[in-house]
């Protein structure tokens, strides 16, 4: 009786070691799931149907945890802002109309900051910086946007380029939210 004691006594540290670090590597390794997809879809700062038609389009995001989500689309958007600066300097250069030379400009040198404040957000997210991770990627957004409005003054605007824009302005705010919902510990609009 006293040995069957003994050995179960030595068994059950064992056993509750084993289900911590078992249930706190679940904890870290679960993929995102349809709901929390709809979570963020449909979060107030998010448009809904650009959301959920981004999310489709790549059916890699299934396998991807919340965090490598957001890195995902943090690199996504990097991305896209380096060839949209790209595509803007070359209108800068080559356009012959001096308020559109002007926006085009502008929107240049929006998406460079945009691109350094997406590069900061990298290792923000790497080191779990919510704060400065939040400031950079609303930058971008912000950047985004403001380039949308001057790109509204242009004699003959691109569609593409405004659809580009505006891909960029919705994936930082997806990423805004995938932040403030499932990153942060204090959760205020959520």
């Amino acid at each position: 009786m006293v040995a069957y004691i003994k050995n179960n006594f030595l068994l059950v540290p064992i056993v509750v070691l084993l289900l911590f670090v078992v249930s706190s590597y679940a904890k870290f390794s679960t993929k995102v799931t349809t709901s929390e997809i709809r979570g963020i879809c449909t979060h107030r700062n998010v448009n809904a149907s650009f959301c959920y038609e981004f999310m489709k389009s790549y059916p890699q995001i299934a396998t991807m945890d919340i965090s490598d989500l957001a890195k995902f689309l943090i690199n996504y958007d990097f991305q896209k802002a380096l060839d949209l600066m790209k595509h803007f300097q070359s209108l800068t250069n080559s356009t012959t109309d001096r308020s559109s030379k002007d926006s085009y400009k502008l929107c240049s040198e929006l998406f460079s900051l945009g691109i350094h404040s997406l590069e900061i957000a990298f290792k923000a997210l790497a080191t779990n910086d919510y704060d400065t991770l939040n400031r950079t990627v609303g930058n971008m957004s912000a950047y985004a946007e403001e380039c949308g409005s001057e790109l509204s003054s242009v004699i003959k605007p691109i569609p593409q380029l405004l659809k580009g824009v505006s891909i960029v302005e919705n994936v930082g705010h997806i990423v805004l939210v995938i932040l403030e919902c499932f990153l942060v510990k204090e959760k205020t609009f959520c």
